[in-house]
């Protein structure tokens, strides 16, 4: 039996999913929005999990809060879309494509105003034609992640708290200023933040989850079977 404490047992084997999943060679899936959308956040939330986890190995779960985030994050959108009727996701895609589309045009017009010429050509962004929802519950949650977090009821509550609290040490909050300088008696002191889920338990389970949703949804679509659970199958053979 291994002598490794849990969070190092774990961050090897968050390392080795990982480099398995990214490994996998899917271009027998057909490309579609959905299936692009379905398969990308996968391995966007794998490579993630690959830079959580050898940080961890290297003692520096610490600075980890914004892997930690956009792994919680893209993880609750696989969770979102899944909840969502299969016959409604491809559509539900396009309106994520879409809000992107406003929020590239708006990070455009701020650039200009502040005097400063792109060279981001924008034309196949502009393109694209979109059945996307314009309004309703599934634009409100395409454009706020707490809207889909609550869409959820309930099931991403945990996920959502460990994003709020790596949302802290993410960005030039108060928060992480205090967490990296305390202060001792007066005098300003030395401090790593608060790591959450340190041993990565949760971590893993999050991992598991993505990939037993993505293989549902990949069936959906009509992958067949034996081709869509390959990342199961990845996935639990290096667990």
């Amino acid at each position: 039996m291994s002598n490794e404490d849990p969070g190092t047992r774990h961050a090897r084997a968050a390392l080795a999913s990982a480099e398995q999943i990214l490994a996998l060679d899917l271009t027998s899936v057909p490309c579609a929005r959905l299936t692009q959308v379905i398969v990308g956040w996968m391995r966007a939330a794998f490579e993630q999990s690959r830079v959580i986890a050898n940080l961890a190995l290297a003692g520096l779960s610490h600075a980890a809060a914004p892997n930690r985030r956009a792994f919680i994050e893209i993880t609750t959108r696989i969770q979102w879309l899944h909840s969502i009727p299969a016959d409604e996701r491809a559509r539900v895609v396009e309106t994520l494509i879409e809000e992107d589309r406003v929020q590239t045009r708006k990070a455009a017009r701020h650039l200009s105003d502040m005097g400063y010429d792109s060279p981001v050509d924008l034309s196949d962004m502009e393109s694209m034609i979109l059945d996307a929802h314009t309004n309703g519950p599934h634009h409100q949650q395409a454009q706020q992640f707490l809207a889909a977090v609550r869409a959820l009821q309930g099931q991403a509550a945990g996920l959502y708290y460990a994003w709020r609290e790596d949302t802290q040490y993410t960005h030039a909050t108060s928060v992480v200023a205090v967490a990296h300088a305390p202060e001792r008696e007066g005098l300003l002191a030395t401090a790593r933040p608060r790591v959450p889920d340190p041993d990565l338990e949760t971590h893993r389970l999050a991992t598991a989850l993505i990939v037993t949703l993505v293989a549902r949804m990949l069936m959906d679509v009509g992958v067949d079977p034996d081709r869509a659970t390959v990342v199961m199958n990845a996935f639990f053979v290096s667990a």
